[in-house]
């Protein structure tokens, strides 16, 4: 199963006041909390994920949310506590997500907690959300209290919301662009465009860019990855009924 790694990198407690102090002394209770992104200084609690840019044979892909811990490391492996919290979930246990058996290894002052994304038909047309909290367990029996961010605004240790889908949505600049590199629009296009190029989105503004010879190049491999299909399959035929081309 093809892992991805979602990366919420330590934020610094530095505009922190006395009370959201970590402490590492030995003598601290031990707890473990979810590390945010500096790079992400709204909504840092939440991550988006969709199915869309993966192969349409990638049915599973799992979340890894990174954890650290304070008080001391242990001798042994610790359990974490990681629950899917019903206020506001709209996943399915077993049909849209599975919790894996979460530890902090021996030895560690960090982890990633792992969260099994399911490729279910549902998300084709919609989105789902499932809120997951850190809970006391034997080995973690207190809690982080929230931080202080750089923003001014406290934000909770324990709580981490994921929305995933699978849908797609017309690229804004497709009549204005895109159209001349994949000619007409329809969704079975775009959904084979992106299970072979691996990417849904093709700005030419910001801080990324696609120029205009990769955009040919682009072009070029969904035209020779058409052809195979076709030779393999026969004509892709989209939702309207028309054979999908590529100029």
């Amino acid at each position: 199963m093809k892992q991805i790694i979602i990366y919420i990198a330590f934020l610094g407690l530095l505009t922190a006041c006395k009370k959201d102090e970590i402490s590492t002394a030995s003598d601290a209770a031990a707890a473990v909390y979810f590390i945010y992104d500096i790079q992400r200084p709204v909504n840092i609690d939440s991550i988006s994920y969709t199915f869309v840019e993966k192969s349409s044979t990638v049915v599973t892909d799992t979340v890894w949310l990174p954890v650290r811990v304070s008080g001391d490391v242990a001798d042994r492996d610790r359990s974490v506590n990681l629950v899917a919290d019903n206020a506001g979930t709209t996943a399915v246990k077993d049909q849209h997500y599975k919790l894996l058996n979460n530890i902090v290894p021996k030895g560690s002052f960090t982890s990633r907690l792992g969260v099994v994304l399911l490729r279910d038909a549902s998300l084709l047309n919609n989105s789902v959300a499932l809120n997951l909290s850190l809970q006391p367990s034997e080995d973690f029996p207190v809690l982080m209290k929230d931080t202080l961010m750089g923003d001014g605004r406290y934000y909770g240790r324990n709580k981490v919301k994921i929305i995933f889908t699978d849908r797609l949505l017309k690229p804004d600049n497709w009549d204005s662009y895109l159209i001349t590199f994949f000619g007409a629009y329809s969704n079975v296009k775009f959904r084979f465009i992106t299970g072979v190029l691996g990417v849904s989105s093709f700005p030419t503004t910001g801080p990324n860019p696609v120029n205009y010879p990769r955009m040919q190049f682009y072009q070029n491999s969904v035209r020779n990855a058409l052809l195979e299909y076709t030779t393999a399959n026969g004509p892709l035929i989209d939702e309207n009924n028309n054979v999908v081309v590529i100029p």
